[in-house]
């Protein structure tokens, strides 16, 4: 096998010296043919060979993120069967997590456009079924993080205009499609770590524990994802309620929370029931209440805004108090879809918030403003309405320094 490697960089002294970590996997099996070694790049280009191979090889390069460096294939684009073959059975946890991350991104972004190809459909759904399979994989923090689909955040950084709507749409319409094919397997999945927490009741911190509950609550998502009829919304409300009610630690409860919260139709009275106890539970406890008013700010309702609008005028929150004011404003602005609806009302709500809030405090209110100053990022409708709530508050008599800095930076 041979491999030819080129550098690029801005470096005026000439090429840089960059180890990059490399294994050869066999194409038919999957078995590593060539472990882990280190090439040694330090001319501009270099072709490394490899001898005594009996069959094709597939590399994993830079395993380990051996080097800060991006990868490009010389083709300029990605072998999209290369990468689930590398997803599903590459046994360097970075470069599986990375091969599935650019499969799923692929197949996302062609949902996106309408062009879903059915070759990066059935090699993400293979990518993900094997990796779901696979007992081999001891580490439950890595196995859950080659589940996940790339963030909408991360999704949106890689596109020059940003449609927050359809691209929640394109994601979600994947992560169904995904818990479909795989409904039985990711509830036998979910169901032997359930049972296995419950035979050690014991919480415990350990790399093995919270790797454990990591996953779990991976695949507790992708099965609360299946809720199109009344009746799959039920067993998703019933799963997710008994896993908040279990009392395995904070970190299931608000995973389990946060599927309620998104809940409707045959969902909706579980969803108010578990934030009611989260509530009550909280007793008062500032932390928790935050999380509290979080999670419901991040939902993903329709009518988010206005459940925004009405916890504003709870008697828990108040824009005296920044870390509550973060956690159900800075967290509304963060949810992507209803912030950026076309109509402008997340614009004009967080407007509004922060010439109040300005008056109160002003680091907070111009780090919040943050939200507004993207606006050439999005379509001409979006951008046109972030940019006036930009132009009322930079007009607002008075305003602070702070305030002021970051929205005529923004305007500029």
């Amino acid at each position: 096998y041979t491999l030819t490697l080129t550098q690029k960089s801005n470096c005026a002294e000439g090429p840089l010296h960059i180890p990059i970590s490399i294994g050869l996997l066999d194409k038919e099996t999957g078995d590593e043919v060539v472990a882990t070694t280190v090439l040694n790049l330090k001319e501009e280009t270099q072709v490394f060979e490899f001898d005594g191979l009996k069959g094709d090889v597939t590399p994993s390069i830079l395993r380990d993120f051996s080097a800060p460096v991006k990868l490009v294939s010389s083709s300029g684009k990605d072998d999209e069967e290369a990468l689930a073959f590398l997803a599903a059975r590459d046994t360097d946890g970075f470069n599986k997590w990375e091969a599935g991350q650019k499969i799923f991104t692929s197949l996302i972004f062609q949902t996106l456009a309408g062009e879903q190809s059915e070759n990066t459909l059935n090699y993400a759904l293979e990518a993900f079924g094997r990796t779901l399979a696979d007992e081999s994989m001891s580490d439950f923090s890595i196995k859950a993080y080659a589940l996940t689909l790339p963030s909408e955040s991360g999704l949106a950084e890689d596109l020059d205009v940003v449609d927050p709507k359809a691209l929640r749409e394109a994601r979600g319409s994947v992560k169904k499609a995904i818990a479909r094919k795989y409904q039985t397997e990711l509830k036998a999945a979910y169901d032997a770590l359930t049972a296995s927490m419950a035979a050690d009741p014991e919480f415990k911190v350990d790399s093995v524990a919270t790797g454990r509950r990591l996953l779990r609550n991976v695949l507790l998502d992708y099965l609360c994802s299946i809720k199109e009829t009344a009746e799959e919304q039920a067993a998703a409300a019933d799963l997710a309620l008994t896993q908040f009610r279990a009392k395995t630690g904070m970190t299931d409860k608000l995973a389990a929370l946060n599927a309620l919260a998104s809940m409707d139709g045959e969902g909706a009275s579980a969803r108010d029931e578990a934030l009611e106890e989260f509530y009550k539970d909280a007793n008062g406890d500032a932390l928790v209440l935050n999380k509290w008013f979080s999670v419901q700010a991040l939902s993903n309702l329709p009518d988010v805004l206005d459940r925004v609008k009405a916890l504003t005028k709870h008697p828990d929150f108040t824009l005296n108090n920044p870390n509550r004011c973060r956690s159900l404003i800075s967290a509304f602005a963060m949810n992507a879809a209803p912030f950026h609806d076309e109509s402008g009302e997340g614009y004009k709500f967080l407007g509004e918030i922060l010439a109040e809030l300005d008056k109160l405090n002003p680091q907070v209110s111009s780090r919040s403003a943050g939200a507004l100053i993207q606006w050439r990022r999005y379509n001409e409708k979006r951008g046109n309405l972030m940019k006036a709530e930009l132009e009322k508050l930079a007009a607002m008599k008075p305003i602070s320094d702070d305030l002021f800095e970051v929205v005529s930076r923004g305007l500029k």
